[in-house]
């Protein structure tokens, strides 16, 4: 049976859990969405498990029914999940699982398995890796993998820019931002909700992670095991866990704090925004 709702949520990528990320203020947000009723997702990195401010956190963990958390790539460099190779694959989604987990051991923070693919970038072996570490679906910008195109039964669903929405919207709508989206303020957010609100009588506005399992149990029943729906979190710790070398580690900890740096004080200049575009693409971060 159909759900009689409408589903929708709104996915940034990238930021820290921070008081401010570029320009993001968490605060704020979540008084525009008490004000004007919709939900947000951070898509999280998962290398930036240990980053996380206490009193950020603390608003996550208290107000589940406004914010929540997937998972966003492992390291963010770039291709990391276009790869092909099912060993590697495994390992990637396994320690970004991992340090998920951690996460949320530190802050309370739970995470809905659901991945987003950092650039967009994925391959068929990335959806199996996932389907086979209890993932509930993966949620992109893109539906062309890197070999071909998509041959995974994998829940695999796209989302959208607010400019390309269009007059009768997906069910469900994932809607993807960036911080940068907030740079002349939240008027365009909140329009663009309020537009939907009207439009869509039955809109419900959840989590992604709750979004698909309501897909899963109405829709495509047959494509979530017992376990997928669960959410088991077992098996995967990050103690002990086999890292990168520290050569590898360097380079991803040096792209991360140059991405930051560029969201939070060079979005602000423009020229330098663009001239550090051109430094990320050349690094591939």
């Amino acid at each position: 049976m159909l759900s009689e709702y409408r589903h929708a949520c709104i996915i940034i990528d990238d930021p820290l859990l921070r008081e401010n990320y570029g320009f993001l203020n968490y605060r704020k947000l979540l008084g525009l969405m008490d004000r004007h009723n919709f939900f947000t997702t951070i898509a999280f990195i998962p290398v930036n498990y240990g980053r996380s401010e206490r009193k950020i956190a603390d608003l996550f963990r208290e107000r589940p029914d406004r914010f929540g958390l997937c998972v966003h790539g492992c390291d963010h460099t770039d291709g990391e999940f276009a790869n092909t190779d099912p060993d590697c694959l495994e390992r990637v989604v396994k320690l970004a699982t991992a340090r998920m987990i951690e996460h949320e051991k530190r802050t309370g923070v739970s995470f809905d398995r659901v991945m987003v693919f950092p650039q967009g970038r994925f391959s068929n072996a990335a959806l199996e890796a996932l389907k086979r570490n209890c993932y509930l679906g993966a949620v992109n910008t893109e539906a062309l993998p890197a070999d071909g195109r998509i041959e995974s039964d994998f829940p695999f669903f796209l989302r959208h820019k607010p400019e390309d929405v269009g007059e009768f919207p997906p069910e469900p709508l994932f809607v993807v931002l960036h911080h940068e989206y907030f740079k002349n303020g939240y008027d365009k957010l909140t329009g663009f909700v309020d537009m939907l609100n009207e439009r869509l009588a039955n809109l419900k506005w959840d989590s992604v992670g709750n979004i698909l399992r309501n897909h899963l149990a109405t829709v495509e029943p047959n494509k979530a095991s017992p376990k997928t729906r669960q959410d088991d979190l077992s098996g995967i710790d990050l103690e002990g866990f086999e890292f990168y070398g520290w050569k590898e580690n360097i380079k991803i900890k040096m792209r991360r704090y140059a991405s930051e740096f560029r969201d939070n004080y060079l979005a602000r200049n423009d020229f330098l925004f663009n001239a550090a575009r051109k430094i990320k693409n050349s690094l591939k971060i």
